[in-house]
């Protein structure tokens, strides 16, 4: 977006943010009546026993140039003796609030506006961990924030997504102030070092300094402890996502392990699974079976961030990733080329048997694989050869399904590319053998009659691959012009 919607957004921000601050309320006994005065940013009112008798109503924010209002009204008490009721109330820094009833003083108040970024606002993480309490798990996509972030110029991302979209860094130096601003809230933690952390912080997406704020952090002369306190208020006290994360970073310098159940919690959010993976994988021990739980219990950008930081170092992970990595709710191509080189594919499949699982596992990995015609992550894969000539080799046995005999429709596609790329393909992950392997195999299972009558039955019913049963015929090159194809 440009800086005029920005601008605009942040502008909406300031004003609503003002609006919370100013908002009070008060409310007195005056010989059994209740006297009720509320300050808002457009408006000010004066009841008594629910009526209203003075309102002041503003029609823009900039008429605060004139700081003070007054509201004066009468109430008649149960003896019928009418009383005059006066309040003043206003100020630029410190809001002032004077009542008066006969010109008797009843209340004489003053209090700083100080405009803390986290004030009237619903925490992030206590509101993450009442619905861990109250459900077991993560309800909804929703954060406190989103009020902030998102309008007509700006549409909700999936969580975590917007962090993938971000290509550039920050302005030089910035991370380096940060830190500054946050190590002085270490040493000396009051509201006005903390605030100045907070703005620092909502400047800039954490994800594009994070490397570089792990480095400078652990080149600082630090006293664990009082990090870790300022980090944890940050957290308990953020009302914004980028402060969130910030916050589980710098506790992921540190030894976190006292608050390891915190950080899982925060895990199962996609918004900040990566982070607090980190947090869990660098902060904690014997963290990856904890970041394999989290694996099979996100379903979305975080899954990918799990699966990047998961080890591999059992049969049975290895066994999940092939079957089980890379199945999101996003698209399989982000995570297929890791799954299959944490997974062991290439191994797995030179076996003489495999199980019908892990076919289809690896018929999807291999799909992902393929990408698009734009990008092929199949030819930054070591086992290319390998795995499509093993792959295909026990089709043979398993391909019984349309959806899977439309996997080798695309491994046709990609075999059938130039000579010149071919050459290319030889130098980096390919073998004559397999290539001619892979071509005769795939021919073979071609030839199967079932192919052309599974495809009829799937075009002319409700059924929910019709693109690739259509993929299908035209490898099989079927005439289905005159076919009535139901959606």
């Amino acid at each position: 977006m440009g800086f005029k919607e920005e601008f605009k957004r942040e502008m909406r921000n300031v004003k609503n943010d003002a609006a919370k601050e100013v908002d009070k309320y008060w409310a007195i006994d005056f010989e059994g009546h209740k006297i009720e005065i509320h300050n808002k940013m457009l408006e000010e009112s004066l009841l008594v026993d629910g009526r209203m008798i003075a309102n002041n109503k503003r029609k823009s924010i900039w008429s605060h140039i004139f700081p003070y209002s007054t509201l004066s009204g009468t109430f008649q008490t149960k003896d019928g003796k009418q009383h005059k009721v006066h309040v003043k109330i206003g100020g630029f820094v410190r809001l002032n609030i004077s009542v008066k009833v006969d010109g008797q003083v009843l209340l004489k108040e003053a209090m700083t506006l100080e405009f803390l970024p986290w004030a009237n606002k619903e925490m992030i993480v206590p509101y993450l961990e009442q619905q861990i309490k109250e459900h077991k798990k993560i309800v909804t996509t929703d954060l406190p924030d989103d009020a902030y972030l998102v309008d007509e110029n700006h549409p909700k991302l999936a969580p975590g997504l917007s962090d993938q979209l971000v290509s550039e860094g920050v302005t030089p130096f910035y991370t380096k102030k940060l830190l500054k601003v946050f190590m002085e809230q270490v040493e000396n933690p009051t509201n006005e070092t903390r605030k100045a952390t907070y703005e620092k912080i909502k400047e800039e997406k954490v994800i594009s300094y994070f490397q570089e704020l792990i480095e400078l952090f652990s080149q600082e002369e630090k006293d664990e402890q009082r990090v870790q306190q300022e980090a944890i208020w940050l957290l308990e006290n953020a009302a914004h996502r980028e402060v969130v994360k910030f916050a589980i970073i710098i506790l992921g310098c540190t030894n976190c392990e006292s608050i390891k159940e915190r950080l899982q919690i925060l895990a199962l959010h996609e918004e900040f699974t990566g982070v607090a993976l980190f947090a869990l994988k660098n902060g904690t021990s014997n963290a990856n079976e904890t970041i394999w739980q989290i694996a099979k219990s996100v379903n979305g950008w975080g899954k990918i961030e799990a699966i990047n930081f998961l080890e591999a170092n059992t049969e049975e992970i290895q066994f999940w990733l092939l079957t089980e990595g890379t199945r999101n709710n996003i698209m399989n191509s982000y995570s297929s080329l890791i799954c299959a080189e944490k997974g062991k594919l290439d191994i797995l499949l030179h076996e003489s048997d495999t199980s019908k699982e892990l076919f289809i596992g690896a018929g999807e990995i291999i799909l992902g694989l393929l990408g698009d015609e734009t990008y092929q992550p199949l030819d930054d894969y070591e086992y290319a050869g390998q795995v499509l000539m093993r792959y295909t080799y026990h089709a043979k046995t398993h391909c019984s399904e349309i959806t899977q005999f439309y996997i080798l429709t695309r491994i046709t596609e990609y075999m059938n590319e130039s000579e010149e790329t071919w050459e290319e393909r030889y130098a980096a992950n390919w073998k004559t053998h397999e290539r001619q392997a892979v071509h005769d195999t795939i021919e073979e299972i071609a030839k199967k009659p079932n192919w052309v009558q599974q495809t009829l039955t799937i075009l002319q019913s409700e059924n929910a691959y019709h693109t690739e049963a259509i993929a299908v015929a035209q490898y099989l090159e079927m005439d289905i012009t005159g076919i009535s194809m139901k959606s």
